[in-house]
């Protein structure tokens, strides 16, 4: 090979090198790992894809964000982007509306279900994990078992009407103490939304620390939008 060649072959890679250097240190380009069980049953656990800052989010696009808490410390989040600046939020009855609008009739989610064990045990496959070591359910009684299932394997089974459902008066503590607000997962809201929030859930909704546990995300904690996945 000539040296003339074999120079611009080490100029290319450096350039190359430079570029993506560059773009990971910007978030231009970055790859992310999904290591939640959050938004199954749309992001699987282990689910890679690609996130850049150079594309602003739109409502329901899932996003990266930076989030630290004194249990966990500093780290990355994925979660779908339901609520921006101006918005309304309010859920009733486990039913998600922005602005009025039924959010959640555009999706396909999971939620969580108290069915028979021998139920279970015959589906138990069709299941989300309860927790990473891949455990299917927990444990309620002798005759039923709470899970995690998509709406389609829900429906297929014919388990909707074992859904579980939070009454709006059962207020959920951990919620009281960051909106000071009588709210649960399933009867929340309203809330609005002011300059520079935005409000994120997980599609696996009974099985998800979001917005409505930590609160609102403000824009200098985006990352990006997940392009590829």
């Amino acid at each position: 090979m000539k040296k003339t060649n074999k120079i611009l072959i080490a100029v290319s890679i450096f350039l190359v090198s430079l570029c993506l250097f560059i773009a990971y240190g910007t978030n231009v380009l970055r790859f992310y790992q999904n290591g939640s069980l959050a938004n199954e049953p749309t992001l699987p656990i282990g689910s890679r894809m690609l996130v850049s800052s150079l594309i602003k989010p739109k409502k329901l696009d899932f996003v990266i964000y930076t989030y630290g808490d004194s249990l966990f410390g500093k780290g990355k989040r994925i979660h779908r982007l339901v609520g921006t600046p101006g918005d309304t939020i309010v859920i009733k009855k486990g039913v998600v509306f922005v602005n009025g609008n039924n959010i959640d009739a555009k999706l396909i989610l999971a939620h969580g279900y108290s069915i028979p064990s021998e139920t279970a045990i015959k589906i138990r496959e069709q299941l989300i994990p309860i927790t990473y070591d891949g455990l299917p359910y927990y444990e309620s009684t002798n005759d039923t078992v709470m899970v995690f299932m998509s709406q389609n394997i829900a429906t297929k089974n014919k388990l909707e009407n074992f859904r579980l459902s939070q009454s709006i008066n059962d207020y959920d503590h951990k919620i009281f103490s960051t909106y000071n607000q009588k709210w649960n997962i399933h009867h929340f809201g309203p809330l609005i939304l002011k300059k520079k929030e935005y409000f994120v859930l997980g599609d696996n909704r009974d099985n998800s620390e979001d917005s409505r546990y930590i609160g609102v995300i403000n824009k200098s904690q985006l990352i990006g939008k997940a392009v590829s996945f």
